[in-house]
């Protein structure tokens, strides 16, 4: 389960931190809001096609940060299998640069994920 979402520097958001619960989230708001934004950055943290467009104007990268919670056990024996420690939460970041964009997996203890400090992974 997707728990939490930091984004810096995507399209016109400077930084944000969005947190899930387990059960029903839903995302409201105004047009233009960033709605979308957050949909398309979840797109992007679990591997979709993105583009350097998405990097906020005047930025050098933008950063996705998302900690997942709950994981299947089935994922963690393929995480392990990989030659990932076992661990009950898993942390994705992906960073975008008008020149390229990277994507990086780290499974970290609970006692070092919280989201507030995902940039200490």
């Amino acid at each position: 389960m997707l728990s939490c979402l930091q984004i810096e520097n995507v399209a016109v958001i400077q930084k944000a931190e969005v947190h899930f619960q387990p059960g029903l989230n839903v995302l409201t708001g105004e047009t233009g809001a960033g709605k979308s934004i957050l949909i398309d950055s979840i797109n992007a943290i679990l591997g979709n096609r993105t583009s350097k467009d998405l990097v906020r104007t005047g930025a050098s990268k933008a950063v996705i940060r998302a900690s997942f919670a709950q994981i299947p056990d089935v994922v963690l024996d393929k995480l392990e299998a990989a030659g990932y420690e076992r661990s009950a939460e898993l942390l994705l970041s992906r960073e975008i640069t008008a020149e390229r964009a990277a994507a990086g997996s780290t499974v970290c203890p609970p006692r070092r994920l919280c989201c507030g400090s995902c940039a200490e992974v």
